[in-house]
């Protein structure tokens, strides 16, 4: 895939759906992994690209307890490398609150206390969006969407540069972004990128120790789940591409991203509005 074409094109789209709805601010919440910093590297450059529209680019990192110190130190080098204006706003305090009032009827799950630090994060950011005639920016992959591996109403906005890529593609965006775009060291937005790249993938709510792929595929890569995605989505149950799949990865493993898959169906009947990959995957 030609990234630079890619990185151009999300740029181009985002700054034209900003000026067709007459929106003047984008919103991003930081979790300190890929996808937010990456987002956030196409949101700057489209507020570098549009002086005359005097755009506003707000970024805020949100952590509650399960959130790692090097997801809030990446997180503060990507704010302080992309935004117009940011800061950090622990909301462990109110995380606490509302869980206590939810287990007044029913006793919580290790999900459940994870969604609702996911909404508690889109309430404050919905509320800025409103006050400054904004726009709450989305920063799921394609491989989240087919795995559900996102919360309703929780970290699923407005409108999603990246979700028309596999996380392996984003991973090479930001492996372009920093190595082509932004290639001096000494530069924050070189800084900021690499250490997103470097970062081990969490959903930042302590559902599940080890990580986005522990909860996925242990043992595996994410270019190994989007290879088995890709190939349901594209030929379904066909006998002998799942013969493929089970002899590279495993049946066990196929399984259970492909049981993920089809159970997540029900959330991806209401999705935010994505770059489609046509614009640039040719």
């Amino acid at each position: 895939m030609n990234y630079k074409k890619v990185f151009e094109t999300l740029v181009s789209e985002t700054a034209k759906y900003l000026t067709d709805n007459g929106l003047k601010t984008m919103v991003l919440g930081f979790s300190g992994g890929l996808d937010s910093t990456v987002t956030a590297a196409i949101c700057a450059e489209v507020v570098k690209r549009c002086p005359d529209q005097q755009l506003n680019f707000i970024g805020v990192s949100m952590p509650c307890s399960t959130n790692t110190v090097e997801e809030n130190d990446s997180a503060s080098i990507a704010m302080k490398a992309f935004c117009s204006e940011y800061w950090v706003e622990n909301l462990q305090a109110q995380y606490l609150l509302m869980r206590a009032t939810c287990e007044q009827r029913y006793a919580s799950t290790p999900i459940s206390q994870g969604n609702i630090k996911a909404r508690l994060r889109m309430i404050y950011l919905y509320n800025i969006a409103s006050v400054t005639g904004g726009l709450v920016m989305d920063t799921d992959n394609l491989t989240e969407h087919n795995l559900g591996f996102w919360t309703i109403h929780g970290d699923v906005a407005d409108f999603n540069p990246i979700g028309g890529l596999w996380k392996h593609e984003v991973y090479e965006l930001c492996k372009y972004l920093f190595t082509e775009c932004y290639p001096d060291e000494a530069d924050p937005r070189h800084q900021a990128l690499l250490a997103a790249y470097g970062i081990m993938p969490t959903d930042g709510n302590g559902v599940a120790a080890g990580g986005d792929m522990a909860q996925i595929a242990p043992g595996h890569t994410y270019e190994e789940v989007d290879d088995i995605l890709n190939t349901y989505l594209q030929f379904g149950d066909d006998e002998a591409q799942m013969r493929r799949l089970n002899d590279a990865y495993g049946p066990e493993t196929v399984e259970r991203v492909l049981a993920r898959h089809r159970g997540s169906a029900f959330k991806r009947k209401r999705m935010p509005i994505v770059i489609e990959r046509s614009l640039y995957d040719s």
